[in-house]
């Protein structure tokens, strides 16, 4: 019984109006089909909200023109510092962060094709932390204090932020997951005000097209004027642009200067700041401050990160939009329609 049910073809009506009923049949293969389908579109689906979005800017964020000279070098790359020229994980050359391209062979020179997903794990551990108290909080807070739903779990997960940036800018460790967290109070207190800055930058922008559109007396995101919705979206990207951006790349390079000294970057990443950072081996401060971050952060360098995520955009909404005609021309050879026999139709 089962198995003629599994080779039985797939059939759903829609009925679009009282006199013609049609049914879509797909033969019992289709199945398999859909299962293929989706084992693509998962990695795919990780690529487009994970990969493009969230890794390939840490690149363009933490890289610097060349390593430090206040560096500390490593007896594995005292021989490499003889040969600028060689390329290699230990002495790493500058690649190009504008292009998407770049930092794919960059990432698979380290450590293959999977090196694209580096950190997922760690960041839907973030993720799910996170979650749990918004939802908690959307339901059950009043307005004024749900917004800190969003800042006690980002401060609360100071280390786990941090660890997944150094996932991703490090050469493979052999050190264990646990082992490669870093400690929460040197963390926390490196990193707790650019944490609050960026949550704040978030929630002005989430909160700035119903601010703008209140302001004009229309109801977001319910807008019958197209032209005071376009003003709204557009002043919300801008504000995006000149709030998140600037906060998100200050947290990140404060939290890319906590990386351990046993651990290198896969990218010429100058940890002294220009010499502002002292090593706490030394009696230093050992990180860098909001202010180091953002001034050492070069003018070629924020045009390396705009270039860089407007390709991102185009190279998503290519794909998607080949994804999307290859399944619809996939599923239109596969799936038959035929009229479904009723009083109106003999």
């Amino acid at each position: 019984m089962s198995a003629s049910a599994h080779t039985q073809p797939l059939q759903w009506p829609l009925y679009h109006d009282n006199d013609v009923h049609f049914v879509y049949e797909a033969p019992w293969w289709s199945r398999v089909v859909l299962l293929v389908d989706l084992a693509i579109l998962l990695p795919l689906f990780i690529i487009f909200n994970y990969t493009l979005p969230r890794v390939y800017p840490v690149f363009a964020i933490v890289q610097d023109k060349k390593r430090g000279v206040h560096d500390p070098i490593g007896l594995g790359n005292v021989a490499d510092e003889r040969g600028h020229g060689s390329n290699s994980i230990d002495n790493p050359n500058r690649i190009n962060s504008s292009s998407p391209t770049a930092i794919y062979r960059l990432l698979v020179d380290t450590d293959g094709f999977l090196a694209n997903f580096r950190g997922f794990s760690c960041a839907l551990l973030q993720g799910v932390v996170t979650a749990y108290p918004v939802v908690i909080a959307a339901r059950y807070v009043p307005w004024p204090f749900s917004w800190l739903a969003r800042l006690l779990p980002a401060l609360a997960m100071v280390q786990f932020s941090t660890l997944w940036l150094h996932l991703i800018i490090s050469k493979p460790s052999h050190r264990s997951f646990w082992r490669r967290v870093p400690s929460f109070g040197r963390t926390f207190h490196a990193t707790w005000r650019a944490v609050v800055v960026h949550w704040a930058s978030v929630e002005i922008t989430r909160w700035l097209p119903y601010w703008i559109a209140s302001s004009m007396g229309v109801d977001w995101p319910y807008m019958a004027l197209y032209s005071k919705c376009a003003l709204v979206i557009l002043v919300t990207i801008i504000g995006s642009i000149c709030f998140v951006v600037p906060s998100q790349v200050v947290l990140m390079r404060i939290q890319a200067s906590l990386l351990p000294i046993e651990d290198d970057a896969i990218i010429p990443f100058d940890r002294s700041f220009d010499g502002k950072v002292v090593p706490s081996v030394v009696g230093g401060r050992g990180y860098a401050t909001m202010s180091d971050a953002f001034y050492t952060f070069t003018w070629a360098s924020w045009k390396n990160l705009a270039i860089l995520s407007i390709k991102i955009i185009l190279l998503s909404l290519s794909l998607i939009g080949f994804v999307a005609f290859f399944l619809i021309a996939q599923w239109s050879i596969i799936v038959k329609r035929t009229v479904e026999p009723n009083q109106f139709n003999y």
